[in-house]
């Protein structure tokens, strides 16, 4: 049987499904803009997405190709995994309610959505390594604050910044905020490239720009559907007040309020509240559906000319571009806008002071009564101790003194008396006791100054 030879070896490549009239079309340049798609600025749009619950009628503002489905996707499947019934969140509902709370700290990327510093209780005795995300936020907020610079021995500078809490707090809080009216501009570039890939027959960049606009959107769709939703433990009834301190190293805050507000920022959490128990299935589909979009991409999109891979990766770039506005954007509104939520306007005043003996001092003396302080010595000397070195003989014998003032109600003045201790034999151990009761000195000087 004979077979005739092929002259030339038969080789594949990707054009258009119809006949090709597209700009562009006569060149043999090809933009392989498939590892674009799927990967480049995932976390930006992930962010984005998230922040359709926050946003009124976000939730139809996000139909638009975007960068990073694959980023998404895999995030999504993380937020179905971390879907817990409303019983678990909130003991005294109905166990058959059906509504379910997910974890936003796996969507959201803002600054401030991480845990926050530790906080130590100056009456109640409470210590925690790691507090909830509003303590990140309010640490952010006022690190960025300017103080009034304290005079004296200078060492290191350390920023206290006092607090006065307001006394009533919501049990729950919801947040909803306007959308910026240029979040209509990738929507308008995806339609647009969509139909001019449509109208020059540019198929597979068509069929992709829509997966995109469809993923998006049903996604968003689905996050939209739920509320962000803030709640904190309630204390028991005869707590004592909840004065701690917030934060380490230069950067402290001390919290004056009643025990369920400063509950609130160190223990306070953030829900995503869906009233639907198949909630968790639909975040799988989500999931599902953004990880084909990423597939699809890879294979497709390196399939059309160049002019319509040109119109793909300008819808995408436009959306990168609006993601990353819009992060810087809305994150110090976000943030204000959940602060004042929950927390309302606390009154507060920030203090620079030379060095850290004197910054602890000054923390107990504004978190007493005026003049006295009236928590445990104990307690107190457990504080001292957690933020200023400790065993060493003079350092023990310095907080004896400053704790007995404190409990007496007398004025932070020392003399010779206090200086030549009889339990420090050495001139240096005295020397050392005399600086650091002068640093004590400073501190109820700024406190006279500034209550």
């Amino acid at each position: 049987m004979y077979i005739p030879e092929i002259p030339e070896t038969v080789q594949f490549q990707g054009r258009s499904l119809a006949t090709d009239s597209s700009p562009l079309s006569t060149t043999t340049f090809m933009l392989n803009s498939s590892g674009i798609a799927g990967l480049l600025g995932g976390e930006e749009a992930l962010s984005t997405v998230a922040l359709a619950q926050i946003y009124n009628s976000r939730k139809w503002l996000g139909w638009y190709n975007t960068p990073g489905s694959y980023t998404i996707g895999k995030h999504f499947r993380r937020l179905a995994r971390s879907v817990i019934s409303d019983s678990r969140v909130n003991p005294k509902s109905d166990t058959g309610s059906g509504m379910v709370h997910v974890d936003p700290a796996l969507l959201l990327q803002h600054d401030g959505w991480s845990n926050g510093p530790v906080f130590k209780g100056v009456y109640s005795g409470t210590s925690l390594h790691e507090t909830g995300p509003l303590a990140s936020l309010l640490m952010k907020k006022y690190t960025r604050m300017s103080g009034t610079l304290i005079n004296g021995r200078t060492t290191q500078l350390v920023n206290i910044t006092i607090v006065k809490l307001e006394q009533n707090i919501r049990p729950e809080t919801k947040f909803h905020l306007s959308p910026p009216l240029c979040a209509i501009i990738p929507i308008i570039v995806s339609l647009a490239t969509c139909t001019i890939c449509g109208l020059y027959c540019e198929w597979y960049a068509f069929s992709m720009i829509l997966l995109g606009i469809l993923a998006r959107g049903l996604t968003c769709v689905f996050i939209g559907s739920g509320e962000l939703v803030f709640d904190h433990p309630k204390p028991a009834e005869g707590s004592p007040p909840g004065d701690g301190i917030l934060g380490c190293d230069q950067e402290l805050v001390l919290l004056k309020g009643h025990e369920n507000v400063v509950n609130a920022i160190t223990r306070g959490r953030f829900f995503f509240h869906f009233r639907s128990k198949h909630a968790c299935h639909m975040v799988e589909l989500c999931s599902f559906l953004l990880f084909a979009q990423a597939i699809a991409q890879l294979i497709f999109v390196p399939q059309s000319n160049l002019f319509g891979q040109l119109m793909f990766v300008f819808s995408i770039a436009t959306s990168w571009m609006y993601n990353l506005w819009f992060l810087s954007y809305d994150k110090v509104e976000v943030r204000e806008e959940i602060f004042h939520s929950v927390l309302g306007s606390p009154k507060l005043k920030k203090l620079v002071f030379p060095n850290r003996c004197s910054a602890i001092v000054s923390l107990l003396l504004f978190s007493g009564d005026d003049k006295s302080f009236s928590g445990d010595p104990k307690k107190l000397k457990e504080i001292m101790d957690g933020f200023l070195p400790s065993g060493a003989l003079v350092w023990e014998v310095w907080k004896g003194i400053v704790i007995e003032h404190l409990r007496n109600g007398q004025p932070l003045r020392f003399d010779d008396a206090h200086w030549n201790h009889q339990d420090l034999p050495s001139e240096p151990d005295r020397s050392l006791l005399r600086t650091l009761l002068q640093d004590a000195e400073t501190a109820y000087a700024a406190f006279e100054s500034n209550r």
